[in-house]
């Protein structure tokens, strides 16, 4: 079965995705070839935080639009979603519970902060219609296209002498 996305897929990295990374990281290599980068230097590191996009799969089937977004490690408790008639939007924060001190810690890939995201739709939803439920990490949520009732008023035609 072939997927087809309503919204562009992130890219496969593991930092949030700002509007500027192809810049920040070309400058960070100029930087680094003249042996000049450090982190005292007040240029923003490669590791900070900004709101990440959780990754996500929405589709239509049987008059519903799905969206199903990947939140491991975050509390359901802790996610805000609203669901308008023409687009979605979802926020919630992944904290870190357990405590190291700063210099025990080896390394650190995991992302801990806020996530966001906002989905336009491809048509108008009722928001009344929405549920979700939140699964092994996945909340997917679940809402009905709107219905237009078909307006319509027949038309007497008269004959003209």
């Amino acid at each position: 079965m072939a997927r087809r996305f309503l919204a562009m897929r992130p890219n496969d990295i593991t930092q949030p995705i700002t509007p500027f990374a192809s810049v920040d990281k070309m400058m960070r290599d100029m930087l680094r070839a003249f042996g000049e980068f450090s982190s005292d230097m007040g240029y923003a590191p490669e590791t900070e935080r900004v709101p990440a996009i959780p990754r996500g799969d929405f589709y239509r089937k049987d008059g519903k639009v799905f969206a199903e977004f990947e939140l491991p490690g975050i509390d359901p408790s802790k996610v805000e979603l609203n669901v308008f008639e023409d687009r979605l939007t979802l926020q919630a924060e992944k904290s870190d519970e357990k405590t190291v001190e700063e210099n025990d810690i080896l390394r650190s890939e995991r992302y801990y902060g806020k996530v966001s995201r906002s989905i336009q739709f491809p048509m108008e939803v009722d928001p009344e219609s929405a549920k979700a439920t939140f699964k092994n990490g996945v909340l997917t949520v679940e809402v009905a296209e709107k219905v237009q009732a078909e307006k319509m008023k027949k038309v007497a035609i008269e004959e003209k002498a």
